[in-house]
Protein backbone atom coordinates (compact mmCIF):
# COMPACT_ATOMS: atom_id res chain seq x y z
CA UNK A 1 0.00 0.00 0.00
CA UNK A 2 1.89 3.37 -1.37
CA UNK A 3 1.56 5.99 1.38
CA UNK A 4 1.11 9.75 0.70
CA UNK A 5 2.19 12.33 3.16
CA UNK A 6 0.33 15.04 3.57
CA UNK A 7 2.40 18.14 5.33
CA UNK A 8 1.57 21.59 5.61
CA UNK A 9 2.81 24.63 8.52
CA UNK A 10 -0.75 24.87 10.09
CA UNK A 11 -3.00 21.89 10.43
CA UNK A 12 -6.61 24.27 9.00
CA UNK A 13 -5.12 24.19 5.55
CA UNK A 14 -5.34 20.45 5.43
CA UNK A 15 -8.66 19.73 7.36
CA UNK A 16 -10.60 22.43 5.08
CA UNK A 17 -8.70 22.05 1.84
CA UNK A 18 -7.30 18.65 1.83
CA UNK A 19 -8.93 16.40 3.90
CA UNK A 20 -11.75 15.76 1.04
CA UNK A 21 -9.35 15.10 -1.63
CA UNK A 22 -7.68 12.21 1.48
CA UNK A 23 -10.68 11.15 1.76
CA UNK A 24 -11.13 10.51 -1.91
CA UNK A 25 -7.64 8.62 -2.06
CA UNK A 26 -8.66 5.57 0.54
CA UNK A 27 -10.92 4.32 -2.64
CA UNK A 28 -7.06 3.93 -3.96
CA UNK A 29 -5.83 1.73 -1.13
CA UNK A 30 -3.48 4.82 -0.55
CA UNK A 31 -2.41 5.03 3.09
CA UNK A 32 -2.78 8.66 4.13
CA UNK A 33 -0.47 10.83 6.84
CA UNK A 34 -0.90 14.26 7.94
CA UNK A 35 2.12 16.28 9.30
CA UNK A 36 1.45 19.57 10.69
CA UNK A 37 3.09 22.04 13.23
CA UNK A 38 2.32 21.12 16.70
CA UNK A 39 -0.64 23.01 18.42
CA UNK A 40 -2.34 23.46 15.20
CA UNK A 41 -4.53 20.43 14.65
CA UNK A 42 -7.92 21.18 14.48
CA UNK A 43 -10.67 18.49 16.41
CA UNK A 44 -12.04 17.50 12.86
CA UNK A 45 -9.00 16.70 11.29
CA UNK A 46 -8.56 13.52 12.35
CA UNK A 47 -11.12 12.18 10.54
CA UNK A 48 -9.63 12.94 7.04
CA UNK A 49 -6.16 10.98 7.44
CA UNK A 50 -4.90 7.83 8.41
CA UNK A 51 -2.65 9.02 11.02
CA UNK A 52 -1.80 13.13 12.12
CA UNK A 53 1.61 13.89 13.01
CA UNK A 54 3.27 16.92 14.80
CA UNK A 55 6.51 18.65 14.15
CA UNK A 56 7.69 22.03 16.21
CA UNK A 57 5.67 24.69 14.91
CA UNK A 58 8.16 26.30 11.95
CA UNK A 59 5.38 28.88 10.31
CA UNK A 60 6.88 32.12 11.62
CA UNK A 61 9.19 30.12 13.83
CA UNK A 62 12.68 30.81 15.14
CA UNK A 63 15.47 29.18 13.29
CA UNK A 64 16.13 26.66 15.73
CA UNK A 65 11.91 25.95 15.45
CA UNK A 66 12.11 25.57 11.95
CA UNK A 67 15.52 23.36 11.87
CA UNK A 68 14.07 21.12 14.54
CA UNK A 69 10.96 20.31 12.38
CA UNK A 70 13.04 19.80 9.65
CA UNK A 71 14.74 16.68 12.19
CA UNK A 72 10.66 15.93 12.83
CA UNK A 73 9.74 15.71 9.49
CA UNK A 74 12.55 13.57 7.68
CA UNK A 75 11.90 11.53 10.62
CA UNK A 76 8.45 10.88 10.13
CA UNK A 77 8.93 10.70 6.48
CA UNK A 78 11.27 7.52 7.33
CA UNK A 79 9.03 6.11 10.25
CA UNK A 80 5.77 6.30 7.63
CA UNK A 81 7.83 5.01 4.65
CA UNK A 82 6.47 7.64 2.89
CA UNK A 83 6.42 7.24 -1.40
CA UNK A 84 5.01 10.69 -2.13
CA UNK A 85 5.23 13.77 -0.15
CA UNK A 86 2.23 15.96 -0.78
CA UNK A 87 3.57 19.27 0.32
CA UNK A 88 1.30 22.60 0.85
CA UNK A 89 1.68 26.66 1.63
CA UNK A 90 5.17 28.55 1.27
CA UNK A 91 6.51 27.36 4.93
CA UNK A 92 5.60 23.80 4.24
CA UNK A 93 6.55 23.55 0.88
CA UNK A 94 10.15 24.99 1.26
CA UNK A 95 10.18 22.92 4.37
CA UNK A 96 8.98 19.60 2.86
CA UNK A 97 10.91 20.20 -0.31
CA UNK A 98 14.38 20.17 1.42
CA UNK A 99 12.98 17.09 3.84
CA UNK A 100 12.08 15.29 0.16
CA UNK A 101 16.02 15.33 -0.34
CA UNK A 102 17.25 14.53 2.51
CA UNK A 103 14.96 11.57 1.99
CA UNK A 104 15.23 10.87 -1.42
CA UNK A 105 11.33 11.21 -1.24
CA UNK A 106 9.33 12.16 -4.48
CA UNK A 107 7.14 15.22 -3.54
CA UNK A 108 5.03 17.59 -4.90
CA UNK A 109 4.07 21.30 -4.19
CA UNK A 110 0.28 22.46 -4.17
CA UNK A 111 1.00 26.13 -4.36
CA UNK A 112 -2.12 28.08 -2.32
CA UNK A 113 -0.24 31.06 -2.42
CA UNK A 114 2.79 32.79 -3.02
CA UNK A 115 5.02 36.05 -2.07
CA UNK A 116 5.68 37.04 -5.78
CA UNK A 117 5.15 41.26 -6.18
CA UNK A 118 5.06 41.83 -2.39
CA UNK A 119 7.52 44.47 -2.17
CA UNK A 120 7.96 43.37 1.85
CA UNK A 121 10.95 41.44 3.24
CA UNK A 122 9.03 38.54 3.18
CA UNK A 123 8.09 38.70 -0.31
CA UNK A 124 11.81 39.39 -0.89
CA UNK A 125 13.02 36.42 -0.03
CA UNK A 126 10.40 34.66 -1.10
CA UNK A 127 11.35 35.31 -4.66
CA UNK A 128 15.00 34.60 -3.91
CA UNK A 129 14.73 31.24 -2.58
CA UNK A 130 12.45 30.33 -5.07
CA UNK A 131 14.58 31.16 -7.99
CA UNK A 132 16.71 29.02 -6.99
CA UNK A 133 14.94 26.17 -5.81
CA UNK A 134 11.75 25.68 -7.39
CA UNK A 135 13.49 23.71 -9.91
CA UNK A 136 13.60 20.65 -7.63
CA UNK A 137 10.18 20.22 -7.36
CA UNK A 138 8.94 17.97 -10.56
CA UNK A 139 5.37 18.46 -9.93
CA UNK A 140 3.07 21.83 -9.08
CA UNK A 141 -0.37 22.41 -9.01
CA UNK A 142 -1.05 26.03 -8.82
CA UNK A 143 -4.34 27.90 -8.69
CA UNK A 144 -4.33 30.53 -10.80
CA UNK A 145 -2.78 31.52 -14.29
CA UNK A 146 -0.42 34.29 -12.59
CA UNK A 147 1.51 31.52 -10.07
CA UNK A 148 1.28 29.21 -12.94
CA UNK A 149 3.46 31.42 -15.07
CA UNK A 150 5.75 31.91 -12.76
CA UNK A 151 6.46 28.68 -11.92
CA UNK A 152 7.03 27.48 -15.19
CA UNK A 153 9.56 30.25 -15.66
CA UNK A 154 11.45 29.41 -12.69
CA UNK A 155 10.97 25.56 -13.34
CA UNK A 156 10.96 25.04 -17.34
CA UNK A 157 11.88 20.96 -16.85
CA UNK A 158 8.86 20.58 -14.20
CA UNK A 159 4.85 19.34 -14.66
CA UNK A 160 3.02 22.88 -13.48
CA UNK A 161 -0.89 22.42 -13.77
CA UNK A 162 -3.17 24.81 -13.22
CA UNK A 163 -6.15 22.98 -10.95
CA UNK A 164 -9.98 24.22 -11.79
CA UNK A 165 -10.37 26.27 -8.36
CA UNK A 166 -8.86 26.43 -4.41
CA UNK A 167 -9.00 24.07 -2.01
CA UNK A 168 -10.94 21.05 -2.59
CA UNK A 169 -13.42 22.92 -4.62
CA UNK A 170 -17.15 23.89 -3.73
CA UNK A 171 -19.76 21.75 -2.04
CA UNK A 172 -22.31 23.91 -3.33
CA UNK A 173 -25.66 21.39 -1.93
CA UNK A 174 -23.63 22.25 1.70
CA UNK A 175 -24.00 25.66 0.99
CA UNK A 176 -27.13 26.75 -0.49
CA UNK A 177 -28.83 24.09 2.29
CA UNK A 178 -26.90 26.63 5.00
CA UNK A 179 -28.21 29.77 3.08
CA UNK A 180 -31.67 28.22 3.45
CA UNK A 181 -31.97 28.01 6.73
CA UNK A 182 -30.46 31.86 7.07
CA UNK A 183 -32.84 34.18 4.53
CA UNK A 184 -32.19 37.17 4.80
CA UNK A 185 -35.20 39.16 6.47
CA UNK A 186 -37.03 42.09 4.62
CA UNK A 187 -35.90 45.49 5.40
CA UNK A 188 -33.10 44.69 7.25
CA UNK A 189 -29.86 47.07 6.66
CA UNK A 190 -27.75 46.07 3.84
CA UNK A 191 -24.43 44.21 5.06
CA UNK A 192 -20.84 43.94 4.03
CA UNK A 193 -19.28 40.96 5.07
CA UNK A 194 -15.69 40.09 5.56
CA UNK A 195 -15.10 36.39 6.33
CA UNK A 196 -11.69 34.70 7.04
CA UNK A 197 -8.66 34.38 9.22
CA UNK A 198 -8.07 37.57 11.59
CA UNK A 199 -4.47 38.26 11.12
CA UNK A 200 -2.62 41.59 9.58
CA UNK A 201 -2.02 39.80 6.48
CA UNK A 202 -5.79 39.94 5.36
CA UNK A 203 -5.24 43.83 5.86
CA UNK A 204 -8.55 44.20 7.62
CA UNK A 205 -8.04 47.88 8.76
CA UNK A 206 -8.48 48.82 5.08
CA UNK A 207 -11.93 47.16 5.35
CA UNK A 208 -12.74 49.12 8.51
CA UNK A 209 -11.81 52.34 6.82
CA UNK A 210 -14.08 51.74 3.57
CA UNK A 211 -16.84 50.36 5.39
CA UNK A 212 -16.54 53.99 7.22
CA UNK A 213 -16.10 55.85 3.70
CA UNK A 214 -19.22 54.38 2.59
CA UNK A 215 -21.41 54.66 5.57
CA UNK A 216 -21.52 58.62 4.65
CA UNK A 217 -23.37 57.52 1.53
CA UNK A 218 -25.32 54.77 3.56
CA UNK A 219 -25.60 55.44 7.05
CA UNK A 220 -27.58 52.15 7.77
CA UNK A 221 -24.41 50.15 6.32
CA UNK A 222 -23.78 46.95 8.65
CA UNK A 223 -20.03 46.03 8.51
CA UNK A 224 -20.06 41.69 9.93
CA UNK A 225 -16.17 40.61 10.64
CA UNK A 226 -16.87 36.47 10.98
CA UNK A 227 -13.58 34.76 11.52
CA UNK A 228 -10.91 33.91 14.28
CA UNK A 229 -6.66 34.33 15.33
CA UNK A 230 -4.91 31.53 13.94
CA UNK A 231 -2.06 29.90 16.45
CA UNK A 232 1.12 31.09 15.59
CA UNK A 233 0.03 34.43 13.39
CA UNK A 234 -0.27 37.69 15.41
CA UNK A 235 -4.12 38.38 15.75
CA UNK A 236 -5.76 41.46 14.17
CA UNK A 237 -8.69 42.61 16.32
CA UNK A 238 -11.75 43.78 14.94
CA UNK A 239 -13.01 47.79 16.20
CA UNK A 240 -15.91 47.93 18.88
CA UNK A 241 -18.31 50.68 17.35
CA UNK A 242 -21.74 50.59 16.23
CA UNK A 243 -22.78 49.40 12.72
CA UNK A 244 -19.90 46.72 13.37
CA UNK A 245 -20.38 42.76 14.42
CA UNK A 246 -18.26 39.91 14.72
CA UNK A 247 -17.86 36.39 15.31
CA UNK A 248 -15.88 33.72 15.17
CA UNK A 249 -14.93 31.30 12.53
CA UNK A 250 -18.42 29.35 11.62
CA UNK A 251 -19.12 25.92 10.39
CA UNK A 252 -21.96 27.54 8.62
CA UNK A 253 -20.82 30.12 5.64
CA UNK A 254 -23.07 29.52 3.39
CA UNK A 255 -25.76 30.78 6.24
CA UNK A 256 -23.07 34.02 6.65
CA UNK A 257 -22.78 34.52 3.00
CA UNK A 258 -26.71 34.21 2.46
CA UNK A 259 -27.22 37.21 4.93
CA UNK A 260 -24.94 39.38 2.86
CA UNK A 261 -25.93 42.35 0.62
CA UNK A 262 -21.71 42.42 -0.55
CA UNK A 263 -18.81 40.50 0.31
CA UNK A 264 -15.61 41.73 0.31
CA UNK A 265 -11.94 40.84 0.90
CA UNK A 266 -9.19 43.48 1.11
CA UNK A 267 -6.53 40.72 1.37
CA UNK A 268 -2.90 41.78 -0.81
CA UNK A 269 -2.52 38.17 -1.72
CA UNK A 270 -4.31 34.91 -2.48
CA UNK A 271 -4.22 31.44 -4.58
CA UNK A 272 -7.74 31.26 -5.03
CA UNK A 273 -9.88 32.74 -2.35
CA UNK A 274 -12.55 30.13 -1.97
CA UNK A 275 -15.09 32.73 0.22
CA UNK A 276 -15.03 34.65 -2.94
CA UNK A 277 -15.97 31.80 -5.05
CA UNK A 278 -18.70 30.20 -2.46
CA UNK A 279 -20.26 34.16 -2.20
CA UNK A 280 -20.68 34.26 -5.97
CA UNK A 281 -21.66 30.69 -6.41
CA UNK A 282 -24.43 31.91 -3.91
CA UNK A 283 -25.43 34.77 -5.68
CA UNK A 284 -23.84 37.48 -3.31
CA UNK A 285 -21.54 40.44 -5.03
CA UNK A 286 -17.88 40.84 -3.96
CA UNK A 287 -16.01 43.06 -4.11
CA UNK A 288 -11.93 42.38 -3.33
CA UNK A 289 -8.96 43.64 -3.83
CA UNK A 290 -6.44 42.87 -7.13
CA UNK A 291 -4.03 39.97 -6.09
CA UNK A 292 -3.11 36.82 -8.16
CA UNK A 293 -6.30 35.23 -6.72
CA UNK A 294 -9.06 37.59 -7.35
CA UNK A 295 -8.30 38.21 -10.61
CA UNK A 296 -8.35 34.39 -11.54
CA UNK A 297 -11.94 34.49 -9.90
CA UNK A 298 -12.84 37.66 -11.36
CA UNK A 299 -11.64 36.34 -14.84
CA UNK A 300 -14.47 33.37 -14.85
CA UNK A 301 -17.06 35.94 -13.27
CA UNK A 302 -19.81 37.48 -16.04
CA UNK A 303 -21.33 40.26 -13.27
CA UNK A 304 -20.75 40.37 -9.92
CA UNK A 305 -17.25 40.70 -9.11
CA UNK A 306 -15.12 44.24 -8.91
CA UNK A 307 -11.67 44.18 -8.81
CA UNK A 308 -9.91 47.47 -6.84
CA UNK A 309 -6.88 48.85 -5.65
CA UNK A 310 -5.89 48.64 -2.27
CA UNK A 311 -7.51 52.47 -1.37
CA UNK A 312 -10.03 52.92 1.09
CA UNK A 313 -11.94 55.33 -1.76
CA UNK A 314 -11.54 52.63 -3.99
CA UNK A 315 -12.67 49.92 -2.25
CA UNK A 316 -15.83 51.94 -0.60
CA UNK A 317 -16.91 53.14 -4.06
CA UNK A 318 -16.82 49.36 -5.42
CA UNK A 319 -19.19 48.49 -2.47
CA UNK A 320 -21.31 50.65 -2.79
CA UNK A 321 -21.82 50.47 -6.48
CA UNK A 322 -22.43 46.40 -5.87
CA UNK A 323 -24.78 47.36 -3.36
CA UNK A 324 -27.44 49.22 -6.08
CA UNK A 325 -26.46 46.35 -8.47
CA UNK A 326 -26.91 43.24 -6.53
CA UNK A 327 -26.35 41.66 -9.60
CA UNK A 328 -24.28 38.01 -10.22
CA UNK A 329 -23.86 36.07 -12.81
CA UNK A 330 -21.45 32.93 -13.38
CA UNK A 331 -21.55 30.53 -16.16
CA UNK A 332 -22.86 27.16 -14.94
CA UNK A 333 -19.33 25.68 -16.88
CA UNK A 334 -17.66 27.60 -14.53
CA UNK A 335 -20.09 26.47 -11.34
CA UNK A 336 -19.17 23.04 -12.12
CA UNK A 337 -15.37 23.36 -12.59
CA UNK A 338 -15.82 24.71 -9.23
CA UNK A 339 -17.93 21.91 -7.47
CA UNK A 340 -16.13 19.41 -4.89
CA UNK A 341 -16.25 16.22 -6.93
CA UNK A 342 -14.42 17.81 -9.83
CA UNK A 343 -11.79 19.30 -8.04
CA UNK A 344 -11.47 16.58 -6.03
CA UNK A 345 -11.04 14.52 -9.22
CA UNK A 346 -8.78 16.26 -10.11
CA UNK A 347 -6.39 16.15 -7.12
CA UNK A 348 -6.73 12.64 -7.16
CA UNK A 349 -5.52 11.94 -11.07
CA UNK A 350 -2.47 13.96 -10.06
CA UNK A 351 -1.50 12.11 -7.27
CA UNK A 352 -1.96 8.85 -8.84
CA UNK A 353 0.23 9.83 -11.10
CA UNK A 354 2.78 11.32 -9.25
CA UNK A 355 2.76 8.28 -7.10
CA UNK A 356 3.11 5.76 -10.12
CA UNK A 357 6.01 7.18 -11.49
Amino acid sequence: MPTVLFHSAVGATLDLFVAPISRALAGYDFRRVAVVGRGSVPATMAAGFDAVHEVAPFRRGSPRSIARAGRDLERIIRSEKADLLHLHSPYGIALGRLAAHATRTAHMAVVHGTLFGMRNAAGKLFSTVESTAARLTKTYVTLNPDDRDSYRRLAPRSKVHLAPCGGAGIDLDRLMSEAAQAPLARNKPPRVLVMGRLTPDKNLDLAVAAWRLARQSEPDLELRIVGSPVPGEPPWVPPEEPGITTASWTAQPGAELARATVLLSTSRREGFPMVLAEALALGTPVVAVDNRGSRAVAGQVQVGMTIVPARAAAVSSAVLAQLRARTVRVPSSVLRSWAQDTVVDFHVARIVEAASR
